[in-house]
């Protein structure tokens, strides 16, 4: 059979036109009871925290009052049921109810202490609006803070630290060990759902010698469904024997009867320059199930392969959001099939094959006033394979 190709060659000589700059990716919006918030003093996103400043006027909108004490270094945030206090560089929150006489505040452990940055005091915003009694969510796709306050129930903060157990790597199930041999060589933070358990490999890459290990640091959930952890990678002491082979450090956490769709964090080397891997969720395009109306494979000439069956999207969930950004530079052309990921609010994702059997191009077109489209260059050999089955020859 003849091979059906629509073959548009562009040569890309600069991948990054396709992505976001690093200020690009801290840009996002508040919205307090869907009325967009224009804070009076910049803020940032950081380990998928919102760090805003204490003068930014979002808790006087909230109805509340925020002060910084510089003798003791704490900040509280008063409003008329709840007292919200933090100290700066600590990550304990303290928040002290109005209507509860035992004076025993609750606690609550945070992976981004407060910190002072040219003169402003940042704090984790959903810590602080969530002590107040309002709720927090993250719109990945259109990078958006949404705040519902009045919410008529008392909030439990989403942010805890995760139950989790570490499996020894020469336990691994069999149905995990190709997966983990398959990852276990590239540096960064992939997982995998089998059944009810979630598993998360946190893997250092290559490393010259025996010696090195990786030591997780934390495992929290930071919303419904999403996961960030931070690992450090502890190096051989200097005087210490060695192996002079060369070692692949990684350790596989086991969570269970938890609902994981977005894994993402840090893994800290104790290199200051040490590029920070790009993922799905680090630029915002996470998705979830319930977010998704339809999943269509289409072919090149755009007629339908198929629709998928709801109970099928977490497939293409954990694939897409394992995904890593690849910003080499790389020949477009279309072929194979294409995807189309169709989402609550008129968002779309869709992926499209150049050929290869690890990447593909996916193009985010997020519904936004400005109609603004993201396009990224992915490593994701699952959806890839999808995108080439059963090609005409």
């Amino acid at each position: 059979m003849r091979k059906t190709i629509l073959f548009l060659v562009v040569t890309l000589l600069f991948s990054s036109f396709f992505y976001q700059t690093a200020s690009a990716e801290n840009e996002f919006n508040v919205f307090i009871d869907e009325e967009k918030f224009e804070p009076a003093a910049p803020y940032t996103f950081i380990n998928w925290r919102t760090m805003i400043t204490i003068d930014s006027g979002l808790f006087e909108k909230l109805g509340a009052t925020a002060g910084y004490d510089e003798d003791d270094e704490k900040i509280r945030i008063d409003s008329e049921y709840s007292t919200v206090e933090l100290t700066i560089n600590e990550p304990i929150a303290y928040i002290y109810r109005k209507f509860d006489f035992s004076g025993m505040p609750e606690t609550m452990e945070m992976d981004v202490a407060p910190f002072i940055d040219n003169g402003s005091v940042y704090i984790p915003l959903r810590f602080a609006v969530e002590g107040l009694g309002a709720l927090v969510d993250w719109d990945g796709l259109n990078r958006s803070v949404l705040i519902t306050t009045n919410t008529g129930q008392d909030i439990i903060p989403v942010e805890y630290p995760v139950e989790y157990k570490e499996v020894n790597l020469m336990d691994i199930p069999d149905d995990l060990a190709d997966w983990v041999e398959t990852n276990r060589k590239t540096q960064g933070i992939r997982f995998k759902v089998v059944g009810n358990k979630t598993y998360i490999l946190i893997s250092a890459g290559e490393k010259p010698t025996g010696g090195y290990s990786i030591q997780l640091e934390s495992a929290t959930m930071v919303a419904p469904g999403s996961i960030y952890v931070t690992a450090q990678v502890i190096s051989p002491a200097p005087d210490m024997m060695v192996t002079q082979v060369l070692t692949y450090p990684c350790i596989l956490l086991e969570i269970e009867d938890e609902e994981v769709w977005v894994v993402d964090g840090t893994i800290s080397d104790g290199l200051q320059n040490a590029p920070k891997e790009k993922t799905i969720p680090s630029v915002g395009a996470a998705i979830f199930p319930d977010d998704i109306t339809d999943i269509t494979l289409y072919n090149l000439m755009g007629e339908e392969v198929k629709t998928y069956d709801p109970e099928e999207y977490p497939l293409i969930v954990e694939a897409f959001n394992n995904a890593t950004v690849d910003d080499s530079f790389y020949i477009m052309m279309i072929t194979g099939n294409r995807l189309t990921i169709s989402l609550i609010g008129g968002a779309a994702i869709e992926i499209t094959s150049y050929g290869s059997e690890t990447n593909v191009v996916a193009t985010i077109n997020s519904q936004e006033a400005d109609g603004e489209v993201k396009t990224l260059h992915l490593i994701c050999p699952e959806i890839a394979q999808i995108l080439l089955e059963n090609v005409s020859e």
